[in-house]
C-alpha cells in the first residue's frame, strides 16, 4: 500500500511553500557562556562605535561543575572597507565551530538592531578551549555596548544563545554554571533565557536555578531578549523599536494584490479539478495535503473579504502551488501504477526545460534597472524566490535521478517502496515550478510603486556581502549546533542525518542545497549591475529560513516519532519570538514609510504572518520565518536608502 502519512504543508516566508517537519535539539548540552568584565564608556554611536574593546569572562559547564575562560572583543575600521571577523585562539583548535558561528551571529544581530557600519573589522580573542553557542546573547550585548559606549557591570553575567531577531535562546548546563558563579564568589546576578528557571542538571535532576542562586547569594533573572538583558547588564536602556502600527498597503498596491490573488485562486481551482479527475485510490494516497491546500484558499478568500489583500495573495499563492504540485505529483503516481518507471524518466526529461525557465527569469531580472527602494524591494524578493525555485529543483532532480538509477538497476522489489521514495522529490519538483510563477507575480506586484531613491553612495556590494554572510552564519550555527550533535548521538554522519531531515523538511533541503548552488548561480550572473541585488535576495530568504530552523530545532520545538512538531518546550520563548518579530517588522516598515517608500511586499508578508501566528504550533514557527524575512528585507532597504540607523540606533 502507498504510505498515506504525508508531512503537512505550511506557509512560506515571502517565498516558497514548505513541507514542514521539525526536530528539537532538547537535551543537547553546550559548554560556553560569557560575562562582560569591562567596557569603556562613551557617547551614543549613531555614526559609529563609541568604544573599541571589551573583555568577556566566559562561563562554561563541564560535567557536574563550571568554570571561566576569557574572551576579548575589539572593533576597528576594516582595511578593505568590508565587514570582517577574525577569530584568535591561544590553543590548537581552541575555538570550536559552534563558538565561531555564535560570534558571527552576534555581529549579525547587533548590526541589524543598530544599523552599525559595514566597513568594520571585529576580532574575537579566546583564552583556553571553548566550544558552544551559549555565549551568543552576551556577546551580542557586548558588541552593542561597544556601539553605544555603555560599560557593563562586572558583577552581572548572562547565559543564552542569540536568535536572529534578538531573542535569547535556550542553553544547557545552567545549574552547573550558576553553581560555578556561586563558587567563584564575584558575581551577584546571572541572567538566563526566559522559560529556563526549572532545568535538569548533569545528573538529570530538575533544578530550580532561581532557588539555587538564592541559596548562594546570587540573583538569577529570566530575560526574553537583548532589550530585557541590556539594562540589567549596563544600567542603560537599549534603544527599543517603537510600537508602530501595522504597515498599510497603498491603493495601487492593493489593486495589484487583489488581481494577483484572484489569478492564484483561479489556478488553485483548476488544479483541484485536475486532481479530482484522478483515480479515487490515488487521491486517497495524497492524505491531508489537498485539505491543507483548501485551507490556504479558504483563508485567502476570508482575507479578501477583510480587505487584507496582501495576506490574501500570499495565502492564495500557497493554495495554488500546493494544489498544482499535488495534482501533478499524483498524476505521475497514477502513471507509475500503470506504466512503471518510465514516468520518472519523463519527469527528469522535463528538468532541462524547468531550468531554462529559471534562467530566463534571471535574464529578465538582470535587465531591470531599479530606481527606487520599492523597485529594489521587488528585485531582491524576486531573486530570493527564484533562487528558492532553482535550489528546490536541483534537490528534487538529484533525488529523482537516484531513484531512476535504482529502477534501472532493478533495485526496487515492490511498487510500494518505489512510491514511498518518490513522493517527496516529486512534490518538491512540482513546488519548484509553482514557486517560480510566484516569484514572477511578486516581482510584478512589487515594482514600479514609487518611493525614495536608492542612495547614490550606497555600497550595494558591501550590503549584499553582509546579508549573505549573515544567512550563512545562521546555517553554520544550525549545522554545528543541531545537525552535528544529533548525527553523532545517532551514530550517523552529518550527511546521512541531514539528508534524512531534508526529506521531510523543505527548509533544510533548501538551506543546504542553496549553499551548494550559490557558486553556480553567481557564475551565471557574473558581475552585472544587479548581482548585488541577487546576493541580497539569497541573504534575506536564507536568513529568515535559517532563523526558523534554529527556533524549531535548537530552541523550542517538541517532536513526535515522525519528526513532526507537536508542541514547544516554552510558550514564553515562542510568544517572545512572535511578539518581537511583529514589532521589529512593523518598525522596519514604519521607517521605510517615514522615509518615503511604501513597503508593499513587506506589508503583505506582515499580513500573512498575522494569520499564521494564530494557527497551530507549526504555523507559529512559520510566522517567525515570515517576520524574520520581512524584517531583514526592511533593513536591507534601509542600508540601500542610506538611513540604516534611523529608528533603531536611538536616532
Amino acid at each position: 500500500m502507498i504510505d498515506r502519512s504525508r508531512p503537512r504543508l505550511a506557509r512560506g516566508i515571502l517565498a516558497t511553500v514548505v513541507l514542514t517537519a521539525v526536530l528539537a535539539a532538547s537535551g543537547c548540552t553546550f559548554i560556553s557562556d560569557a560575562i562582560v568584565d569591562s567596557a569603556t564608556g562613551g557617547g551614543g554611536g549613531a555614526g559609529g562605535f563609541a568604544s573599541s574593546e571589551t573583555e568577556l569572562q566566559v562561563l562554561y559547564a563541564a560535567g557536574d561543575t563550571g568554570g571561566v575562560a576569557t574572551q576579548r572583543i575589539s572593533v576597528a575600521p576594516s582595511d578593505d572597507g568590508e565587514l570582517s571577523i577574525d577569530i584568535s585562539e591561544d590553543e590548537v583548535s581552541g575555538v570550536g565551530d559552534m563558538t565561531q558561528a555564535a560570534s558571527w551571529n552576534a555581529v549579525s544581530v547587533a548590526t541589524l538592531l543598530t544599523g552599525a557600519p559595514l566597513d568594520v573589522s571585529y576580532r574575537f580573542a579566546f583564552d583556553g578551549r571553548i566550544d558552544g553557542p551559549s555565549a551568543g546573547a552576551l556577546t551580542t550585548v557586548g558588541i552593542l555596548s561597544l556601539y553605544y559606549g555603555d560599560a557593563i557591570a562586572n558583577d552581572v553575567t548572562m547565559t543564552g544563545t542569540i536568535n536572529p531577531m534578538g531573542t535569547v535562546g535556550t542553553v544547557g548546563g545552567i545549574p552547573e554554571k550558576v553553581q560555578g558563579v556561586i563558587d567563584a564568589g564575584e558575581i551577584t546576578t546571572v541572567l538566563i533565557p526566559a522559560g529556563q528557571r526549572n532545568v535538569p542538571d548533569a545528573a538529570g535532576n530538575l533544578v530550580d536555578v532561581v532557588s539555587l542562586g538564592r541559596s548562594g547569594g546570587v540573583e538569577v533573572v529570566e530575560v526574553a531578549d537583548v532589550y530585557d538583558a541590556y539594562p540589567l547588564l549596563t544600567g542603560e536602556e537599549l534603544p527599543r523599536p517603537a510600537d508602530d502600527a501595522a504597515p498599510a498597503i497603498s491603493d495601487a498596491a492593493y489593486t495589484k494584490f487583489q488581481s494577483a490573488g484572484d489569478a492564484m485562486l483561479a489556478t488553485y481551482d483548476r488544479a483541484l479539478a485536475e486532481f479530482s479527475a484522478l483515480d479515487p485510490v490515488v487521491q486517497q494516497a495524497a492524505g491531508t495535503i489537498p485539505a491543507e491546500a483548501a485551507a490556504y484558499a479558504d483563508r485567502a478568500r476570508q482575507l479578501q473579504v477583510q480587505a487584507l489583500q496582501g495576506g490574501a495573495f500570499f495565502e492564495a499563492s500557497q493554495a495554488a502551488a500546493v494544489m498544482q504540485a499535488t495534482a501533478s505529483t499524483f498524476r505521475t503516481v497514477q502513471d507509475l501504477l500503470t506504466s512503471g518507471g518510465n514516468a520518472i524518466g519523463a519527469r527528469l526529461d522535463g528538468a532541462a526545460s524547468a531550468e531554462g525557465e529559471f534562467t530566463a527569469f534571471l535574464d529578465q531580472l538582470s535587465t531591470y534597472q531599479p530606481e527606487t527602494l520599492a523597485d529594489a524591494e521587488a528585485l531582491v524578493t524576486a531573486y530570493g524566490n527564484a533562487f528558492d525555485s532553482y535550489t528546490l529543483l536541483q534537490y528534487a532532480t538529484a533525488s529523482l535521478q537516484r531513484i531512476a538509477d535504482t529502477i534501472a538497476a532493478a533495485g526496487y522489489t515492490s511498487i510500494e517502496q518505489l512510491l514511498t521514495d518518490v513522493l517527496t522529490p516529486l512534490i518538491y519538483y512540482d513546488l519548484a515550478r509553482g514557486n517560480l510563477a510566484f516569484a514572477q507575480a511578486v516581482f510584478d506586484i512589487g515594482r514600479d510603486n514609487g518611493g525614495a531613491p536608492i542612495a547614490e553612495d550606497a555600497d550595494l556590494e558591501a550590503i549584499a556581502s553582509f546579508f549573505r554572510r549573515a544567512a550563512d552564519a545562521d546555517w553554520a550555527a544550525f549545522e554545528s549546533g543541531v545537525i552535528q550533535p544529533i548525527a553523532e548521538s545517532r551514530g550517523q554522519s552529518n550527511d546521512v542525518f541531514r539528508t534524512a531531515l531534508a526529506a521531510v523538511d523543505t527548509d533544510v533541503a533548501l538551506s543546504y542545497t542553496a549553499q551548494q548552488s550559490v557558486a553556480s548561480i553567481e557564475q551565471y550572473l557574473g558581475e552585472g549591475s544587479n548581482a548585488p541585488y541577487a546576493a541580497m535576495g539569497y541573504g534575506y530568504v536564507n536568513y529568515a529560513r535559517n532563523a526558523v530552523l534554529i527556533e524549531k530545532y535548537y530552541n523550542n520545538g517538541i517532536l513526535d516519532e515522525n519528526l513532526q512538531v507537536v508542541g514547544v518546550s516554552s510558550e514564553t520563548i515562542l510568544t517572545s519570538a512572535l511578539d518581537l518579530g511583529r514589532t521589529q517588522t512593523a518598525r522596519g516598515a514604519g521607517i521605510l514609510t517615514a522615509e518615503g517608500t511604501p513597503p508593499v511586499l513587506i506589508a503583505g508578508a506582515y499580513e500573512q504572518a498575522g494569520v499564521a501566528r494564530e494557527g497551530d504550533v507549526a504555523d507559529k514557527f512559520q510566522a517567525i520565518a515570515q517576520y524574520s524575512g520581512a524584517f531583514v528585507l526592511s533593513r536591507i532597504l534601509a542600508y540601500a536608502g542610506g538611513f540604516p540607523g534611523e529608528g533603531f540606533a536611538g536616532s
